[in-house]
């Protein structure tokens, strides 16, 4: 890969959007381990991935030029399994196009580059319509040892339960649209999305091939 690529635009936004990604990580995390001291841990079960199944996610256009790079950078020969498969995402009850059903607990064909409504799935919280914290847990996991509650309501009851809030999908949320305005209402599901990115990021990735070529062609 030609080292111009990080000079450009495409490239920066795509290195913030991945220290985002870096802040949901680290905040799942010690949430994570904060519960588990606390004597409630929060564990998907073994060998799961059923919460791709009937979802198709949706992105922003800088989380669909994300995974464009991915597959353009490292894995060109999934842009073909995509093709095949992303008109599957249209009917309803489909799965992600990037869903392999042959890999229980591996399902994610993209897991480096998924977007961050997968990321922030199980283990964050959202606000009510009274804008007080609120957190479930996915039908899939057991329930919390001692206790037959699976729905938490304000910040009382979390630290409590858990010794802290789970981190909330909204400061994300705005932190992924802060990356370019411009573009933070145009969401749209993961088949529909990465047809355009793909042509914008290989776009780029030709030109700065080319001016790489040109530079490596100037006089010492």
């Amino acid at each position: 890969m030609s080292t111009a690529i990080w000079d450009t635009t495409l490239m920066r936004r795509i290195s913030a959007l991945d220290m985002i990604y870096a802040r949901v990580e680290r905040a799942q995390t010690e949430f994570r381990k904060t519960a588990e001291d606390k004597g409630s841990p929060i564990s998907c079960p073994s060998l799961c991935g059923t919460c791709c199944l009937h979802f198709v996610p949706d992105v922003t256009p800088i989380e669909a030029d994300r995974l464009a790079y991915y597959l353009l950078a490292e894995k060109q020969a999934m842009i073909d399994h995509f093709m095949a498969h992303r008109k599957e995402a249209e009917v309803m009850d489909a799965a992600c196009p990037f869903w392999n059903s042959d890999k229980p607990g591996h399902n994610c064909m993209i897991y480096p580059a998924r977007p961050l409504i997968c990321r922030l799935f199980g283990f964050c919280s959202v606000l009510d319509k009274c804008g007080e914290p609120a957190f479930a847990l996915c039908r899939q996991m057991p329930d919390i040892a001692g206790g037959d509650k699976r729905r938490f309501v304000g910040a009382a009851m979390m630290e409590q339960q858990f010794g802290a809030i789970p981190p909330l999908m909204v400061d994300f949320s705005r932190a992924v649209a802060a990356l370019d305005p411009s573009d933070a209402g145009k969401r749209t599901t993961i088949d529909e999305a990465l047809l355009p990115a793909l042509s914008r990021v290989s776009l780029v990735l030709r030109l700065a091939a080319d001016s790489s070529e040109d530079l490596s062609a100037l006089p010492a």
